[in-house]
């Protein structure tokens, strides 16, 4: 970033606003804050909206959105454990896989295939595995996660995981044809088939790689909770996206997609959290400040993306130069 020469305001961002809110936290705190245990807490708590941000960021950058990835998150995380409970630990973790591989596919296919808004076909799977979930549940009665995977809700065991994904998914995202692919299809999708891009299969693929990190988020905070109830995962996928956004990220995708944004942000809506409750702000109050600091985070990003640099090229000269020089980056 810093070798940029065209780094703009927004790409800096996300930093600025979380320093801003550590000190503005740190004060109203009166120091707590920067407590060794609220320091712990505050990248605990950010730990799993990282692990959802990493796949659905795929999806954001082509410009769409998925809501479904509490929901699958868990659905997989109760279904894994109550059979893994019974089988053995190993399918736990096989079962989790497998069932955010098999809802990533299927919303892949719904959206991609089959050209329905990703708002919706993600919105009607959320409401569906919500349902599902409350029946398990009430048959299951009680599902707990298999004492020898506790391990996970370790600071040392979740920060690892979190460390080593987050590197796997930066070089998929940053450095691999694929993410440059997801990135340019934000920017316009026109472009990328009129050079040759298979834009369906890309769609697809960033559905399957959000559902899989959803179902890792899920095995996160059933091991923080022990066991699974009706509000595992509840509004995980707001939170995710609102950390995605905070930390500058566009609505509508694009090249300004970056996994040091989404770090940056996930870090921030957490530190919004824990900072109004260590000030001894009611839970009405931390929603309404949530609310009121996404607001606003979007509209200066949406403000900032107006410069000149953030143009999307429309006309048919432009869409030509910007096809070779997408094609000349990619060769």
């Amino acid at each position: 970033m810093l070798k940029n020469k065209n780094v703009q305001l927004i790409d800096i961002l996300p930093i600025v606003a979380l320093i801003v809110l550590l000190l503005v936290f740190g004060i109203t705190s009166g120091g707590a804050l920067f407590s060794s245990f609220n320091i712990q807490s505050v990248i605990r708590d950010s730990i799993p909206v990282i692990l959802g941000g990493l796949g659905v960021i795929f999806v954001i950058a082509t410009g769409g959105c998925d809501l479904s990835i509490g929901a699958v998150a868990a659905v997989a995380a109760t279904v894994g454990a109550y059979y893994g409970s019974i089988y053995g630990a190993w399918l736990t973790v096989v079962l989790v896989l497998l069932i955010g591989l098999a809802s990533g596919t299927f919303l892949g296919l719904i959206t991609s295939r089959f050209h329905v808004s990703s708002f919706m076909a993600s919105l009607a799977l959320l409401m569906g595995l919500r349902g599902f979930l409350n029946v398990c549940n009430v048959k299951w009665e009680q599902v707990y996660l298999p004492e020898s995977l506790h391990f996970m809700n370790g600071f040392g065991p979740a920060l690892l995981i979190t460390a080593v994904l987050t590197v796997i998914v930066w070089y998929v995202f940053e450095k691999t044809k694929f993410g440059y692919y997801c990135k340019g299809m934000g920017e316009n999708e026109n472009t990328m088939i009129a050079i040759g891009v298979d834009t369906v299969k890309v769609r697809h693929i960033a559905f399957i790689i959000s559902g899989v990190m959803a179902a890792v988020m899920g095995l996160l905070l059933i091991s923080a909770t022990g066991g699974s109830s009706s509000t595992l995962g509840n509004f995980m996928e707001m939170k995710v996206q609102m950390g995605v956004f905070l930390g500058g990220v566009l609505v509508s995708g694009g090249m300004r997609s970056k996994i040091y944004k989404l770090i940056f942000g996930s870090l921030s809506i957490t530190v919004i959290v824990n900072g109004l409750t260590i000030s001894g702000a009611s839970s009405s109050v931390t929603e309404l400040a949530e609310g009121i600091i996404l607001m606003l985070i979007l509209y200066i990003t949406i403000l900032l993306s107006k410069n000149k640099g953030f143009k999307r090229k429309r006309n048919g000269a432009s869409n030509e130069g910007s096809a070779g020089e997408i094609d000349s980056q990619i060769a």
